[in-house]
């Protein structure tokens, strides 16, 4: 199982939504595309947003709108906040029984930074992070994860050999 996490966006709907729907900026909504694209190709693929207010959601967890972001914060601010909300608990939970995969800003970035050290996380970002970066630019991250999905389900032992199976004619 992969599970995607990115970051909430300053622009959302004006009422309580999905996750996945209520963060309209064009970051997230890529990356939702993305996601969605390689569950119609068979990847067991979950989605979670980092969220400033509520900390790690699911990307059908219904959450009201809000104006809060950790941009412009102190790092100090943002491992308290992170801390607070129990978003290290939480994705490290996610890490212990998913492959994750990080498409954060800088400032998300640092909240789980410690988590995704421990626990070799892949990073997609035009920064230096650790775990498993895969440098990208800032608008071209849900190409890399795009092409990271795919070649981890292509590679995957078990669900590629089940895939080859189905899609050469064999009957199960």
């Amino acid at each position: 199982m992969y599970a995607v996490v990115t970051n909430c966006t300053r622009e959302k709907l004006d009422f309580a939504s999905p996750a996945r729907d209520l963060y309209r900026g064009p970051s997230v909504q890529r990356v939702v595309k993305v996601v969605d694209e390689a569950r119609s190709q068979g990847v067991p693929v979950s989605l979670y947003i980092i969220s400033a207010r509520y900390g790690l959601v699911g990307e059908h967890d219904v959450i009201e709108p809000y104006d809060e972001t950790l941009s412009g914060r102190s790092h100090e601010e943002i491992k308290r906040w992170a801390h607070a909300v129990g978003l290290h608990t939480a994705l490290r939970r996610l890490a212990e029984r998913s492959t994750v995969i990080l498409v954060v800003t800088k400032a998300y970035y640092i909240a789980v930074e410690d988590v995704a050290c421990q626990y070799d996380v892949y990073v997609l970002a035009p920064f230096k992070a650790c775990g498993r970066w895969i440098k990208t630019g800032n608008f071209d991250r849900h190409i890399a994860l795009r092409k990271l999905l795919k070649s981890l389900w292509s590679s995957a032992p078990q669900e590629g050999a089940r895939r080859r199976r189905r899609g050469s004619g064999d009957r199960e």
